[in-house]
């Protein structure tokens, strides 16, 4: 007795805490993607491109990372000649990190066209 006592009283709370929340506001969803209503000034694009021209004492290699350490290029430079380099990022990074013979200097992602001298 106790034990069926014990499922019908655990059948009743499993059900009566269950109940389906109708609280949600229902949204306007447009039906197709001429329905979106999206600025016209909104910028599509996922990433950014940058001319970065570094130029450093010895040949050696230099690679362009994220703040997390994902690497974004990696490129041999020669001593004293400035190379010129494209680099995409993707359009959140506001700054990257320049990796060349152990050291590790910012840049700031500014303007489109970007220099750097290591001494």
């Amino acid at each position: 007795m106790k034990k069926l006592f014990l499922l019908l009283f655990s059948i009743t709370i499993i059900f009566s805490a269950c109940k389906r929340d109708t609280n949600n506001p229902n949204p306007q969803t447009p039906g197709t993607i001429e329905d979106l209503n999206i600025n016209s000034d909104f910028n599509w694009k996922t990433t950014q491109d940058f001319q970065l021209t570094i130029t450093g004492k010895s040949s050696n290699i230099v690679e362009v990372i994220s703040s997390d350490g994902s690497p974004y290029l990696k490129s041999f430079i020669v001593a004293n000649v400035p190379s010129s380099l494209k680099l995409t990022v993707p359009a959140y990074e506001d700054s990257v990190y320049l990796v060349y013979q152990g050291n590790r200097a910012g840049l700031a992602l500014t303007s489109e066209n970007l220099s750097y001298t290591f001494n």
